[in-house]
């Protein structure tokens, strides 16, 4: 049975993999679509479709598919490999390189389980206030974290307190609504700054190269932090609502304290990173007013702090097998996919194509349907940079047709490649979902309306306020 399993496995992903090759043969050598299109704008647009199938369907690696297809578009002629290459690896991902040494860092460290027992303590057991606690302290961490990796960390202290509690998976629901309130939280976390999540970063230069617009870190905050702070309240009111966690006996509470506890005092080595963390965000926010700050150089020289002798907590060996490279690969390739699709003029055909299924729209009505249809579609399909790389040109092209606002649909397409709350399906989901605590079909009760609220909150705010501020 399992052998057959593992074939059948195998075959799905063969069959994608020749799907993907006949689609860039159609095409290379297939019909002409338009008259206004040219075979290598057509090629840089079956490559991209190709590229979709294999990420949607993980019929190679994500950063494997990426490669093979960036490596493709040259080869095929769709654009210079010099122009592809020259497009890769932007200072955004380089600021990258640095962050992983953060998330290395905080697996290491005691300093988020101190946190949480802190929290406990301070809310008395409180089982609402508790999942709120959590949420605020995922959020807060996820800026400087890797989603992935924070959510895997955060679960795995939340389980210490429900083994406490003696909850079990799929039956309890206080396992059921930490195990959403935590990836949720993660998830609104990386939309407060360009750090927070790899898909910023890929939107980000996408902008930059599409219309010329980029967004600092202090702009990004001051836009993000007002609708995040009410979306994640409104998404903690709405889970403890749906999902009613029983509460917390003393007993429980006591002895997941106790465990805390029994840690030994922080010693200089952890305050010392912590340190270089806090100062990483401060030079941050002010790079936006002091540009020898350069977040790239903010991100490289932390990382330099964290490895200094006789203060470092992490190994070369752990930031090497730690760090998400897969994902930098991915986000380097998806660049020289799009700059090759610029290139050979697909972003400018497709942008005039859809301009005549929106025509006639408003900014607001297209802001709006973008916003529905991004929000529904990221849910079944799991690679947010994925659908970043496919979207956020032709988006922007349209915005400029209607003479829109650029930063607001470029947090706004950040925003939906970054969010979903109905199917557990995006990496981030799936590292709690596997815990068992809740099903397939029980996360969309709680995750509709919390889409709703947050489209709400998001929608209005961005719109009101960046023509308000003379965001372009």
């Amino acid at each position: 049975m399992a052998e057959t399993a593992k074939d059948n496995k195998v075959l799905f992903k063969w069959a994608w993999i020749v799907v993907a090759i006949v689609l860039i043969l159609v095409g290379q050598f297939g019909p002409q679509w338009a008259p206004d299109l040219s075979r290598e704008g057509q090629s840089a647009i079956t490559v991209l479709v190709a590229a979709v199938v294999m990420w949607a369907t993980e019929a190679l690696p994500l950063p494997i598919t990426s490669l093979v297809m960036v490596a493709a578009c040259g080869a095929l002629g769709i654009a210079s490999y010099n122009t592809i290459w020259a497009a890769t690896f932007t200072g955004a991902l380089w600021m990258f390189v640095g962050i992983f040494g953060f998330t290395t860092f905080l697996a290491q460290s005691t300093f988020p389980q101190r946190l949480i027992a802190k929290m406990v303590a301070l809310v008395k057991g409180d089982v609402n206030k508790v999942i709120l606690g959590f949420m605020i302290i995922c959020c807060v961490i996820s800026v400087v974290m890797s989603n992935i990796a924070l959510t895997a960390i955060m679960m795995g202290f939340a389980e210490t307190l429900l083994r406490a509690a003696g909850a079990e998976p799929g039956k309890s629901n206080l396992g059921r609504c930490l195990a959403l309130a935590i990836p949720f939280a993660v998830m609104f976390g990386g939309c407060l700054l360009p750090s927070g999540t790899p898909i910023n970063v890929v939107v980000l230069g996408l902008a930059e190269s599409a219309c010329g617009v980029t967004i600092s870190f202090a702009a990004w905050f001051g836009f993000t932090v007002v609708p995040v702070v009410l979306s994640l309240l409104a998404s903690w009111l709405i889970l403890v609502k749906i999902y009613k966690p029983e509460p917390l006996s003393k007993e429980t509470v006591d002895k997941f304290l106790g465990e805390v506890s029994a840690l030994p005092p922080m010693d200089f080595k952890e305050k010392f990173n912590i340190g270089v963390l806090l100062l990483a965000l401060v030079c941050w926010i002010a790079s936006s007013w002091v540009p020898v700050l350069n977040t790239t150089l903010v991100a490289l020289v932390a990382l330099g702090l964290l490895f200094l002798p006789g203060t470092s907590m992490i190994t070369m060996r752990q930031y090497r097998s730690d760090s998400p490279w897969d994902i930098l690969l991915m986000m380097a390739s998806i660049n020289g996919i799009v700059a090759a699709m610029s290139a050979a003029g697909s972003v400018a055909w497709m942008v005039n194509l859809l301009l005549g299924v929106t025509n006639g729209m408003s900014f607001f009505m297209l802001f709006m349907v973008i916003s529905v249809v991004l929000a529904i579609v990221h849910n079944f399909f799991p690679s947010g940079p994925g659908l970043a790389a496919l979207v956020t040109a032709p988006v922007l092209g349209l915005v400029g047709a209607v003479s829109g606002n650029y930063t607001a649909t470029i947090l706004m397409i950040a925003l939906w490649c970054a969010l979903c709350f109905l199917v557990p399906l995006d990496s981030v989901l799936l590292v709690s979902y596997a815990g068992g605590y809740y099903k397939f079909n029980e996360m969309w009760k709680g995750g509709l309306p919390i889409t709703v609220a947050t489209m709400v909150f998001f929608s209005a705010f961005l719109l009101i306020v960046c023509p308000l501020v003379g965001a372009a």
